[in-house]
């Protein structure tokens, strides 16, 4: 009869351990989740703030705008084209850095960049970067590929 009584209380008390151990476990679940959620949250802003430098420089230099966002031919030379792309450069840079981001972290809307890298894919400044340089971009060169309607664009 005693022995009965032992064995009813240590399930009990394994009832009990189990349900504080699965408790332990949920909320440890979501201290990860939430860590996992805020490092992809630092590394999205960090690429924006890489992106962010290169738009500060085309503030600084406003002629330089058409050749990053409206698809201008790339005819400068000299420190003009050093200048643009430099901040083709930064901007590029930024841009691959969030899609490898992105890739990791599927599920999450507010980290695809594909739109901005399809853009960047049109402009001639940013062609010319990539083929100079494929090695260093190695998530937006994805997205030069020219679509069956668009051909390449010679630089």
């Amino acid at each position: 009869m005693v022995s009965d009584v032992a064995q009813i209380i240590g399930l009990v008390a394994i009832a009990i351990t189990l349900y504080f151990a699965s408790q332990q476990t949920k909320r440890l679940r979501q201290q990860v989740d939430l860590a996992n959620l805020f490092s992809r949250y630092e590394a999205l802003n960090h690429a924006s703030e890489r992106y962010d430098n290169g738009l500060a420089l085309i503030f600084q230099r406003p002629e330089l705008r058409p050749y990053v966002f409206q698809r201008k031919p790339l005819d400068l030379t000299g420190d003009d084209l050093a200048r643009v792309l430099t901040v083709a450069d930064l901007m590029a840079g930024a841009v691959d850095y969030a899609l490898r981001v992105g890739a990791r972290f599927p599920d999450d809307p507010s980290s695809d960049w594909t739109a901005v890298a399809v853009e960047m894919a049109r402009q001639p400044v940013f062609q010319a970067l990539v083929q100079e340089q494929p090695h260093q971009f190695p998530d937006l060169i994805r997205h030069f590929v020219p679509g069956p309607s668009e051909p390449a664009t010679e630089v």
